[in-house]
């Protein structure tokens, strides 16, 4: 057993990739309620499964016999694997494509206690009973058609791995423009809110300056009522007439300052919102599929650009 040449190791790999990605489109698909088509790949393939399930049979060969060590050994190395992987690929692609962090034991959203446990029981029924109808039917298929199976799903499976890792990295590129934009439409916003602030302030200092003026006028003129009722009505009126005259020009004006700039804000603001809109409903179909594909997909550093654009894809979609 386990006695395998590289063309079956690889038919061994890509087996369980289907394997993997049936298993999991058919449990998310049922949380979800819709079917999802899980994966990096755009094909039926989750290539995290096959290099699984090929690592554990090679742990299993030395440990075949001794099952508790098994268990463990298998649930060590898969859950390093796990985590490996999990870093390259939000490293190289800024998003993590599965995450723990709702789970009660984790660590960084990589990996948890339950998928561990998981892994360490798989490391047990994969040699005992699921790989033996796979190991059946490598015996039975021959050479040469288990080659021709092999090096045809090979060219398939290598073309989708560069198609999909350039959307992925176009992906990344696209969350990273969105954070761009919000973080532009975010300052945007502030300034708008500053002005306004300091708009209010303004005024209400200017209304200030003008109840004490006004507060003067009415002591002075008071005052001078009592030396010259003529004289001092006269000038009273004069000088509140002047100043309820250039009072409400000023404040024209400040506002016609204040308007414009708010409207130049605006625009801006509109314009960064517009590009962002554009540059997520132009994504690739392959893009909208991972995303959908993976509920779970989070970006730690982008996560607020990632919740944008599955919230404008939705609204584009009704």
């Amino acid at each position: 057993m386990y006695q395998y040449s590289a063309v079956e190791w690889l038919f061994i790999f890509y087996v369980y990739c289907v394997f993997g990605w049936v298993f999991e489109t058919t449990v998310v698909s049922v949380q979800q309620r819709r079917f999802v088509n899980r994966g990096f790949l755009d094909g039926p393939m989750l290539p995290i499964y096959g290099f699984g399930a090929s690592i554990m049979l090679h742990v299993a060969l030395p440990l075949y016999d001794r099952p508790v060590a098994l268990f463990f050994a298998g649930m060590v190395v898969a859950t390093a694997f796990e985590y490996v992987v999990g870093v390259l690929m939000e490293t190289i692609f800024k998003v993590k494509y599965w995450d723990y962090s709702t789970h009660r034991f984790q660590f960084q959203g990589r990996i948890c206690l339950q998928s561990s446990i998981a892994w360490g029981v798989l490391s047990l029924v994969l040699p005992y009973w699921l790989h033996r109808p796979v190991e059946r039917l490598i015996e039975w298929l021959p050479h040469v058609v288990l080659l021709v199976i092999t090096g045809g799903v090979t060219i398939w499976f290598v073309w989708d791995v560069i198609d999909s890792t350039r959307t992925a990295l176009d992906l990344a590129r696209v969350v990273q423009e969105v954070d761009r934009l919000r973080t532009e439409a975010d300052g945007l916003r502030e300034q708008l809110r500053q002005q306004a602030a300091e708009a209010r302030e303004r005024l209400e200092e200017q209304a200030e300056e003008t109840r004490a003026q006004l507060s003067d006028l009415y002591a002075e003129t008071k005052w001078r009522l009592e030396e010259s009722a003529e004289r001092a009505r006269a000038e009273s009126d004069a000088r509140m007439a002047r100043l309820v005259e250039s009072l409400p020009e000023s404040t024209r004006e400040q506002w016609q300052r204040v308007e414009e700039n708010r409207l130049q804000m605006h625009l801006a603001l509109m314009n960064a919102e517009d590009a962002m809109r554009q540059k997520i409903t132009g994504m690739r179909a392959h893009n909208r599929r991972t995303l959908r594909g993976n509920p779970t997909l989070r970006s730690a550093r982008f996560e607020g650009a990632v919740d944008d654009i599955r919230r404008i894809l939705r609204e584009n979609k009704k």
